[in-house]
């Protein structure tokens, strides 16, 4: 080495614990050695190519979530993961997306409210009919005055339904993946379940998604070509589980059925029993 090199920089210390580092994050307490003391204009670019960097993932994540069922959740549990966006933030971008548009497009159909054992509401023109139930076995005179609150206001409370419907979800996502554990026993932990369980849901909302913008092109589109592009999602909706369950799990076409089956014949019910009534005790609550 001549007399005018250098002598190398020694490494700098952590600023949480001042261990030496040796890398971007500490080895001793896992902090990332970044320092905040900079130009604003250096901040701000980072911040722009962590956005990027985060659209190109999402591009990398969604056509292989939306086309190719369980390639996805194969590859994130095969430990593949710099190039996709996790799980949890996958099904809250889709979420957030789906219910979104619902706030920014309102409910074009007139609403009724009505309560069990009152003549169902009839009339021409797009209706939605939601059912009440008559009476409460507790606090009945509460839900009298909420129920009283929703007849007179039916728009404003279905709009709270409808806000209630990611908070069901949410509660639904490790149900799901309980019933997978239960079906798949051998085939990973239970943290395993619900990546598949994020990731399937997210898949859901971006379906329902794409069902709910067919459903607003009826002023520039044929009613045919409206009613065959919806057909085709229905039909990807069913295929797409059986498929990624397969491609995750493995197991014969047969297996794969009636497990496809058990799951079905659990979670449906348990959904429509306590996902239809939560959302609506959510509704009447907050509106």
């Amino acid at each position: 080495m001549g007399l005018d090199t250098p002598a190398p920089a020694a490494p700098a210390p952590c600023a949480n614990c001042d261990a030496r580092l040796d890398g971007a994050y500490c080895s001793q307490c896992g902090q990332e050695a970044v320092d905040l003391h900079r130009p604003f204009r250096k901040l701000l670019s980072e911040v722009i190519d962590d956005a990027l960097s985060l659209d190109t993932r999402l591009l990398r994540t969604l056509r292989p979530l939306l086309f190719r069922p369980g390639v996805v959740i194969r590859d994130y549990l095969a430990g593949h993961r710099v190039a996709q966006v996790p799980p949890l933030r996958t099904y809250l971008i889709s979420a957030l997306v789906f219910f979104g548009l619902f706030s920014v497009f309102p409910n074009r159909a007139k609403v009724d409210v009505f309560t069990t054992g009152e003549p169902k509401p009839t009339g021409g023109g797009s209706r939605l009919t939601w059912e009440l139930p008559a009476h409460m076995p507790v606090h009945d005179a509460g839900y009298q005055r909420l129920v009283a609150r929703a007849k007179a206001n039916p728009e404003a409370f279905v709009g709270a339904v409808g806000s209630a419907v990611p908070r069901a979800f949410f509660l639904f996502l490790p149900i799901f993946a309980v019933l997978l554990k239960l079906f798949y026993r051998r085939e990973g932990y239970f943290v395993d379940h619900l990546v598949f369980s994020l990731y399937y849901h997210a898949f859901v909302f971006l379906v329902l998604l794409a069902l709910f913008l067919v459903s607003r092109t009826d002023a520039w589109l044929p009613g045919s070509f409206r009613a065959l592009v919806t057909a085709s999602l229905l039909a990807w909706l069913a295929a797409y589980l059986p498929i990624a369950l397969r491609r995750v799990y493995g197991g014969s076409r047969w297996r794969t059925f009636f497990k496809l089956a058990g799951l079905g014949v659990i979670y449906l019910p348990i959904f429509i029993a306590v996902g239809m009534p939560l959302v609506t005790v959510i509704g009447l609550l907050t509106f």
